[in-house]
């Protein structure tokens, strides 16, 4: 009886610890969901293949991503992808704000509109470092910068003076979008290694429309960045000996349970189990020398 009660407790802490390592893999990307086309919505089209990105030899990133957003407080969408061939911007950091703990990376390319004019777009990942035993690393902040078209003002017009003699004054203005500090915080990666998901991961981020000289004009819908094909390297080896420039550290994956928080589960359930079991059988055997007892007490009475 004891043995099955031991086992069946076992089972259960082996179901629990499933299931805690489960709900702790779907926590790690918690504000990402897989990315499935809401109704009425076109299916994302990525590019047909994901680039790298460095910064020195001390932060790499791998990714195919899209942005979602919303230039105005319509519901006209205006969907951008990151092209593979944007550059790594020179305020990236590999010891953001003299910081030891905070890298970023930033990715800016360019777009021409309708009427030539070039307008800049960015995408910045921010990665804090949490020098925890062992130290962990992951994605604190994401943020964009996406310019608007500007709209040309022509300057007043003095008696005399024609409209092709005006200045034409640019006002442009930029949507600007953040998840802020991520809390929770996301990707949680043991430092040394990777992060890699091949999934499709989509992250909320609030956005606002602001002038050229960065005042809040407007608030706007959320934006939507959605990754595929996602892999980051931060806090790298600097020595390129140890790792070559386009080598990715091992990977730590967002699909695969983690045994490390499974096993001390498993290992206190067993032990609990072993207590009981141990337990159980004092209190069988004691109340069998009781009983024992008793019997010997009665039949020596019955003697006498």
């Amino acid at each position: 009886m004891s043995a099955s009660i031991f086992l069946i407790l076992l089972a259960i802490c082996l179901l629990y610890g499933e299931q805690v390592a489960g709900d702790q893999e779907h926590q790690l990307v918690l504000p990402l969901v897989s990315d499935s086309s809401p109704p009425g919505d076109a299916q994302l089209i990525f590019p047909a293949e994901s680039d790298n990105w460095m910064v020195e030899n001390c932060l790499a990133v791998k990714m195919v991503a899209q942005i979602k957003l919303y230039p105005n407080n319509s519901n006209i969408v205006v969907t951008k992808n990151i092209p593979a061939l944007a550059k790594v911007s020179p305020t990236s950091s590999c010891s953001y704000m003299n910081s030891t703990t905070m890298q970023v990376i930033t990715l800016e390319w360019s777009e021409t509109d309708q009427s030539s004019e070039i307008l800049a777009r960015n995408l910045s990942l921010y990665f804090s470092l949490n020098n925890t035993i062992p130290p962990k690393y992951t994605v604190s902040m994401i943020t964009s910068m996406y310019q608007l078209s500007s709209n040309k003002v022509l300057g007043k017009m003095s008696p005399g003076q024609n409209t092709t003699d005006l200045e034409s004054k640019s006002d442009s203005k930029f949507i600007r979008m953040t998840t802020t500090t991520m809390n929770p915080l996301q990707f949680m990666v043991p430092k040394n290694r990777s992060f890699l998901c091949e999934e499709s991961l989509t992250v909320e981020m609030m956005a606002e429309l602001i002038t050229t000289d960065g005042t809040p004009d407007e608030k706007l819908q959320k934006a939507m960045l959605t990754i595929s094909s996602f892999q980051f390297d931060a806090f790298r080896p600097t020595t390129s000996t140890i790792l070559p420039s386009p080598q990715f550290q091992p990977a730590t994956s967002c699909s695969s349970p983690s045994a490390t928080d499974l096993v001390p589960i498993v290992v206190g359930c067993s032990l609990a189990g072993l207590v009981f079991f141990i337990m159980v059988g004092y209190l069988v055997g004691r109340r069998k020398a009781e009983v024992k007892g008793c019997a010997t007490v009665v039949e020596q009475g019955e003697v006498e």
